[in-house]
């Protein structure tokens, strides 16, 4: 079952009963609950504590802290990490929506924030500290590097990707941004080795980041003419491929009187930043959704009831137009019964004045079947006509 509630809701909730109560409520495991809890930083009352709350103990209410960069206000307990905002509820028709609360903080006053937060992103000499999906790339790098130098023909697609001065610049410039993300509560993964391939979890929104030449488009890898690229090749550094977000700056190219390396701490501050306002606009594209799936609810309704009534107005007419064919076959029927009984007595009367009369039996056996044949489609008789009164 899944509940839609605000982060103070659900905090709220918790403190005034016990997660396992809770979790079999919404059909969720304690240990689920639990984690659904932690992901958005509200606080479960210790071991203990129900215990002493029952026994008149005084007891600590540990407080709700912050919301964190790119966590949903509102929860949805049940739904998958992929659709935190869960499916509309069941009701959704007789609700009545209201937009979005205006967020307490503008996005710039998050910005000031953690401008005042975050460290400077140094970039290091080398890469022997190097961040988890840097040192994956380079550790891959290692077999490609002995096939390629114990090759007596060195062919391109062999050689290692990251060996060029211009590569070890981007993967420093890369680990020294990734290591100030991560410092900052913000999670980086890569899906390959290709630049563009490189996303930033901050809270609960993705974030794509990319260090690379300005002009090069990398759709697969090889090391081709990369492979003595200078480190002076100027490089670029583009959030969520550059796109424009509300005033915030999200590209920076190397420019004659600067690298951009001497940026990448703006650069980790306008990620985390991007990723709260995707969050913020997350809730306002919900809220858009909610009332058009709302809109189209009731259009719906409206046109299955329309088509209902159709139906029922046609199923009428033909149960009507069906009655009246009865009554007009059992109307024919009735007249075709007193024509063959009047039939017979002609044919009787007829048979006694005749000159050379048929045997008076022969005529009786005769008659005798057409007045049964009169009598089986009388609907009179056989009661037939009452059939459309049930």
């Amino acid at each position: 079952m899944n509940l839609n509630i605000s982060r103070e809701g659900l905090y709220e909730l918790v403190w005034a009963t016990p997660v396992r109560v809770l979790a079999a409520q919404h059909e969720i495991s304690d240990v689920g609950f639990a984690k659904i809890c932690k992901q958005h930083s509200i606080p479960l009352p210790p071991r203990g504590y129900w215990a002493k709350f029952e026994a008149g103990k005084k007891v600590y209410r540990q407080p709700l802290p912050e919301r964190a960069l790119g966590m949903p206000r509102e929860i949805s307990l049940g739904a998958s990490k992929w659709n935190y905002y869960g499916s509309a509820p069941k009701n959704l028709v007789k609700l009545e929506l209201f937009p979005p609360e205006p967020f307490e903080e503008a996005l710039a006053d998050v910005r000031t924030k953690l401008i005042k937060r975050v460290k400077k992103c140094a970039v290091s000499r080398d890469l022997s500290m190097a961040h988890p999906v840097i040192r994956k790339l380079i550790e891959a790098d290692i077999p490609r590097r002995q096939k390629y130098l114990s090759s007596t023909y060195k062919s391109i697609y062999d050689a290692p990707y990251f060996d060029s001065p211009f590569e070890q610049r981007r993967l420093r410039a890369l680990n020294a941004l990734f290591l100030c993300l991560e410092k900052n509560d913000a999670r980086v993964t890569s899906s390959g080795k290709n630049p563009q391939d490189f996303s930033v979890s901050v809270g609960m929104t993705n974030v794509s980041i990319m260090i690379d030449g300005p002009k090069a488009e990398r759709s697969s890898w090889y090391g081709g003419g990369d492979i003595t690229k200078a480190a002076s090749s100027p490089l670029v550094v583009k959030i969520n491929n550059g796109a424009a977000v509300g005033g915030l700056q999200t590209t920076w190219e190397d420019k004659p009187d600067g690298r951009v390396e001497a940026h990448l701490t703006d650069v980790a501050i306008n990620v985390l930043v991007a990723g709260e306002n995707s969050c913020r606009e997350r809730e306002h594209s919900h809220y858009q959704w909610l009332v058009k799936y709302k809109a189209d609810l009731i259009d719906q309704a409206k046109k299955t009831k329309a088509a209902a009534e159709k139906a029922e107005r046609e199923r009428r007419a033909a149960e009507e137009k069906a009655r009246v064919d009865r009554l007009l076959s059992e109307a024919d029927a009735l007249r075709q019964a007193q024509e063959i009984r009047a039939y017979v007595a002609s044919v009787q009367s007829l048979n006694n004045n005749a000159a050379d009369p048929v045997p008076e039996e022969e005529v009786r056996s005769w008659a005798r079947w057409a007045l049964e044949q009169a009598d089986r489609i009388d609907p009179i008789l056989s009661r037939r006509f009452l059939l459309d009164r049930q």
